[in-house]
């Protein structure tokens, strides 16, 4: 018996069900380059990737799909609401890949794999000579990424296309006026805040070292504590930025121990990027293969993380669960400065700072907004890739009233920029707010 021929949509689902196998498979082995991966493998690795991408690029571009695509639309009052608004999906992704050259898609992914080995790297050294023009690379490339889903998306802008690679639907123009009010706010809240805090009680500082090993066993505790899957997913401590990648069924990320001064920094990795791959693990295993399976876009994944950083992992029982655990890994039963209610001061301190993943709460904002501006500016070419330290160390000056000591402390600190992720940013700060 011959089976009934399959109708466009049904094509389609074939067709990016084997897409997102594919950008899976990359994305597993973006990770195991960044955490596992012997030291002399990285060209092969870039290679595979590379392939990956291209392979990937041809089926979303292949001609047929847009003929599918056109069929489907045409039937589509016949599709049920989550089919519907996959369609949708499948046309936007088809949009934006559809124009970019075979060459292009690919150097996309080369820079996001490079970048991320070399971010690794530099990132402490500040080094910027050695990654000056890595930077213009990435933002020559990206910038010509967004001219052409400008003109095929009808974004606003070339940093529109770009933001919107990462919060779809959201107009720069509305980023734009959101920002220019907190940024209007921010610095008498900072100031205010520091003020008060002065006449509250002052926390005890933590002693050193707490050994990356030990941090290492706090983290995954507090990670399975938080309802991580663990047979469908991986922690990794490492030296390097954290981050999160993988799938919904293999979910791998990394938090960063390497600071023995103090575990809180570790902590607020692990909570930060646990949030975003219990998000992954809670997407719908039934349309995984579908883009309408997956995550809503990075300010609804920041959200999501910023819910567990920001607002879980700042509630009292929080403090008393990690005093508890602290006790125990450090082998610290009577040291006074892990106390919850200590812990919680030194978890809320107002202090402006240098890292934007150690920053508070209040200041949090402005390390996005002078990332927002800056990004803006190199994009639209009223701020040249040479004068980007400069300007960070400006920027940061005007909006905290500090200056980085070096680059590591500054426009180099950040993964973002080396593996192409611009237009990200804002992600972050929207975040927040769909959070709170």
């Amino acid at each position: 018996m011959t089976a009934a021929p399959k109708s466009a949509y049904q094509n389609l689902q074939d067709r990016f069900a084997k897409i997102i196998d594919i950008n899976n498979a990359a994305a597993i082995l973006n990770k195991d380059a960044e955490t596992v991966m012997p030291k002399n493998s990285a060209e092969d690795r870039t290679r595979q990737i590379m392939a990956l991408a291209d392979i990937s690029h041809s089926l979303i571009k292949d001609p047929q799909g847009e003929k599918w695509l056109d069929a489907a639309e045409k039937d589509k009052q016949t599709l049920s609401p989550a089919d519907q608004r996959n369609l949708t999906l499948m046309r936007r992704a088809w949009v934006s890949e559809a124009g970019l050259s075979d060459e292009l898609a690919t150097e996309i992914a080369r820079i996001s794999n490079e970048g991320q080995k070399l971010h690794t790297e530099l990132r402490k050294t500040g080094d910027w000579s050695k990654m000056k023009d890595w930077y213009k690379h990435s933002f020559d490339t990206l910038r010509a990424v967004g001219e052409i889903r400008r003109e095929k998306l009808g974004a606003a802008s070339v940093y529109e296309a770009l933001l919107n690679s990462f919060s779809p639907d959201i107009a720069d123009a509305t980023v734009a006026r959101e920002f220019a009010q907190l940024e209007k706010a921010l610095p008498g809240l900072i100031r205010e805040a520091v003020d008060l805090q002065k006449k509250g009680p002052q926390p005890l500082p933590l002693k050193g070292p707490f050994p990356q090993e030990q941090q290492a066993e706090l983290s995954r505790r507090l990670t399975e504590a938080m309802g991580f899957d663990f047979t469908r997913g991986k922690m990794f401590a490492i030296d390097a930025h954290p981050s999160t990648g993988g799938s919904a069924s293999d979910v791998r990320f990394t938090t960063d121990t390497s600071d023995e001064s103090s575990f809180l920094s570790a902590v607020y990795s692990t909570v930060h990027e646990a949030g975003h791959a219990l998000y992954e693990q809670g997407t719908p295993l039934a349309r995984r293969y579908q883009l309408v399976g997956a995550s809503m876009g990075m300010a609804v994944h920041e959200s999501q993380s910023g819910i567990m950083e920001r607002n879980a992992a700042h509630e009292p029982e929080f403090f008393q669960y990690l005093e508890k655990l602290a006790r125990e890994i450090f082998n610290r039963p009577n040291d006074p400065a892990l106390s919850a209610a200590n812990l919680q001061l030194l978890a809320n301190q107002v202090n402006p700072s240098f890292i934007r993943i150690e920053a508070d709460e209040l200041t949090y904002p402005a390390h996005i907004l002078l990332r927002y501006k800056l990004e803006k500016g190199l994009v639209e070419g009223t701020l040249a890739v040479e004068n980007l330290p400069q300007a960070w160390n400006d920027g940061i000056k005007n909006l905290l009233g500090i200056t980085p000591p070096d680059n590591s402390k500054g426009c180099m600190q950040d993964v973002h920029w080396p593996t192409g992720a611009i237009g990200y940013f804002p992600a972050y700060a929207l975040g927040n707010m769909i959070a709170a």
